[in-house]
């Protein structure tokens, strides 16, 4: 079990003539969100510590792998966007490459969202329009993403959604396709499909249990690749 011991302060400057509770607690909630952040990144940045603590296995050839240096990668987390430095891994005998701060991180292919993030994102997305979404999404949780990223979003987790209701596909309701009108398409579309998807799971009393197991298939793979687990593996280009 890893402890990672977490601070946060942070100091606030109020003119007492001038300032008024909305001030205060604008002030709060954005210096609050810098320190999470940081205390974030800080946090991740021991547990990649702890993940090459031990020797990094090429998982088909089984043989340490040399360290390669280190490369940049956004990941978007409730608290904002963060910039991360991953330490890389090559195998000499085959070219594969790890990044064992990756492969714990589990973030969905081809985004830079987090789960927690997808999980915000489509709960807003179930009632508003993309953009709309976002907006809110951005104004409200200060998480900057745009709506085709939500869209995408929904796209890569429809599957899941379909598997967890185990329902038939069905066409759209009238108020959705009224959305879709709205927006120059067809209420008929796969797109307007996953939104009633999505709301179906959003009114079955599920969505909780369903966003907690989502969480949890995005384990660390990295501790245990010496005993037999097949972590992700990016062959080199």
């Amino acid at each position: 079990m890893l402890q990672i011991p977490v601070q946060i302060a942070f100091t606030l400057s109020a003119d007492l003539q001038k300032s008024t509770l909305h001030d205060l607690q604008r002030d709060v909630r954005r210096e609050a969100r810098r320190a999470l952040l940081g205390a974030l990144g800080n946090a991740i940045g021991q547990v990649e510590k702890a993940l090459l603590a031990a020797p990094v296995l090429c998982a088909g050839c089984r043989r340490p792998m040399r360290s390669r240096g280190r490369s940049a990668r956004r990941i978007v987390t409730v608290f904002g966007s963060l910039q991360l430095q991953r330490a890389r891994y090559g195998c000499r005998n085959c070219g594969a490459v790890r990044r064992p701060l990756d492969e714990w991180l589990g973030v969905l292919a081809g985004t830079e969202c987090t789960a927690a993030v997808r999980e915000q994102a489509l709960y807003l997305a179930a009632e508003l329009p993309y953009e709309r979404a976002a907006d809110v999404l951005r104004h409200v949780g200060g998480v900057g993403i745009s709506g085709r990223q939500i869209q995408h979003l929904l796209r890569a987790e429809s599957a899941h959604i379909e598997a967890a209701l185990g329902l038939p596909r069905e066409e759209a309701a009238k108020s959705l396709r009224r959305r879709f009108r709205r927006a120059g398409k067809a209420g008929a579309t796969a797109g307007a499909r996953r939104i009633l998807q999505l709301r179906r799971l959003k009114t079955s009393g599920r969505w909780e249990a369903y966003w907690v197991g989502r969480f949890r298939e995005e384990p660390p793979t990295h501790p245990r690749a010496g005993r037999g687990s097949s972590p992700r593996v990016e062959q080199s280009r």
